[in-house]
C-alpha cells in the first residue's frame, strides 16, 4: 500500500512539473498571457506588477526567467494609451521614485536599493504601454 501511495504521489509530482516546464514556456511567449491562465497569473506574475493598476481595459502579462546575468522581469503590457499618472502614483505609493528618464522610458528605484527597479516604456507604434519589474533573485 505504501509503494503505491509512493508511485502515486511521484507520478502526481512528474504531472506538476511537466504543466509548470510548459506553463512557463507559455509565460516567457511575445504576446504573453492574461490574467484568466491562473497558472502563469499566479506562478510568474510578480505580486507588485499582479497588483498593478489596470489602466486600460486591454493588458496582459510577460514573465522573463533568470538566466545567468539576465534579471528575471514580470511585466504588465497595457494595449492602448493607458493613463501614465496612474501608474506613476502606483510606483510612487510603493516607495519608488524616478531616477532616469530618456524619453522613451523610465526607470524607478526606492533610495538605497538598486533592485528592485521597475521601468516604464512606451511603444509608439502599438501605442502600448509597460510596466516592468526587474530583480535578481
Amino acid at each position: 500500500m505504501l509503494k503505491r501511495i509512493a508511485a502515486i504521489g511521484a507520478v502526481i509530482i512528474i504531472i506538476f512539473l511537466l504543466i509548470d516546464c510548459s506553463m512557463q514556456k507559455v509565460a516567457e511567449r511575445d504576446e504573453g498571457y492574461t490574467q484568466s491562465n491562473l497558472w502563469a497569473y499566479y506562478l510568474y506574475t510578480d505580486r507588485d506588477i499582479r497588483w498593478a493598476p489596470r489602466a486600460s481595459e486591454s493588458y496582459h502579462f510577460t514573465f522573463t526567467a533568470q538566466d545567468g546575468s539576465q534579471p528575471q522581469e514580470s511585466s504588465i503590457v497595457y494595449s492602448t494609451d493607458a493613463p501614465l499618472v496612474e501608474v506613476k502614483n502606483y510606483l510612487a505609493s510603493l516607495g519608488y521614485r524616478a531616477v532616469e528618464h530618456n524619453g522613451w522610458s523610465e526607470k524607478w528605484e526606492k533610495e538605497g536599493n538598486v533592485t528592485p527597479y521597475f521601468y516604464i516604456s512606451h511603444d509608439s507604434k502599438s501605442h502600448s504601454l509597460t510596466l516592468c519589474k526587474v530583480d535578481f533573485r
